[in-house]
């Protein structure tokens, strides 16, 4: 396992703002010297702040298998196993879809809540728009009123239960092997891709997505021209695609 020593941060003494910064140093440094370094996530109570370099000091191997001790117990790791393996700090990180995207629920439940509060107020505006001053005889005044607040308390209902199980049933989890993929509360639909399997991180953004700052995320494995994980209206895309790469990246090189 990698020891990984002091910070190095910009020039400014600050963390690299984005990750292809703090890359294009690192392949300096390695470049000007014998050492081996990695990027990392800095955090502030536990918020991403930004990516410093660490340098690698790297273990003697006797061999290609590493002894483990894992509760008394000795056990052998490959090289292959342990190039792989994440901090444990990267563990259910969790992303839900940005709450602004549904924003435009909003109006609709608006709309709703009046049809249900003020709805013998809504009638007697209409009629009278209509230029009608009674109801025909065969319309009962207690069942339209009753049907238009059941209309309205329905569709309040509905627009609230669908932004919840969107929100809560989809899920982007970063773990210390993989990401994990969870849609939908009733089907419960789950896929889960090991960070050593991921070909490309795709990110896709509109002028609307720019102005929200939210984007559509996609990340594919090889051996198939398929998208595996996509994940629509997560906020800070680039951010979060920023994370999973520097992730990426010190899976590599531990």
């Amino acid at each position: 396992m990698s020891d990984v020593s002091a910070k190095i941060f910009n020039l400014d003494q600050l963390p690299f703002e984005s990750f292809d910064m703090a890359a294009k140093m690192r392949d300096l440094l390695i470049n000007e010297s014998v050492h081996q370094y990695q990027i990392d996530l800095f955090d502030v109570d536990n918020e991403s702040a930004g990516f410093v370099i660490n340098r690698i000091q790297k273990e003697p191997h006797l061999s290609k298998d590493r002894e483990l001790n894992v509760g008394g117990n000795v056990e052998k790791q490959t090289d292959q196993q342990a190039s792989f393996s994440c901090s444990t700090r990267v563990i259910n990180k969790i992303y839900h879809p940005a709450l602004r995207t549904y924003l435009f629920y909003t109006p609709l439940i608006i709309v709703g809540l009046i049809l249900v509060l003020f709805t013998v107020d809504i009638w007697h505006f209409v009629l009278s728009i209509l230029g009608v001053k009674a109801l025909p005889v065969w319309i009962d005044d207690d069942l339209l009123i009753n049907f238009t607040q059941l209309a309205g308390s329905v569709s309040v209902i509905w627009l609230l239960s669908d932004v919840l199980i969107d929100f809560y049933g989809t899920a982007l989890i970063i773990g210390s092997h993989g990401l994990t993929f969870k849609q939908d509360i009733l089907t419960r639909d789950v896929i889960h891709i090991r960070y050593a399997d991921i070909r490309t991180i795709g990110l896709r953004q509109g002028i609307l997505d720019r102005l929200l700052n939210i984007g559509i995320l996609e990340f594919a494995s090889p051996g198939t021209d398929e998208v595996d994980i996509r994940f629509f209206n997560i906020a800070n895309p680039a951010g979060v695609k920023a994370d999973i790469e520097a992730i990426i990246e010190q899976c590599h090189v531990q």
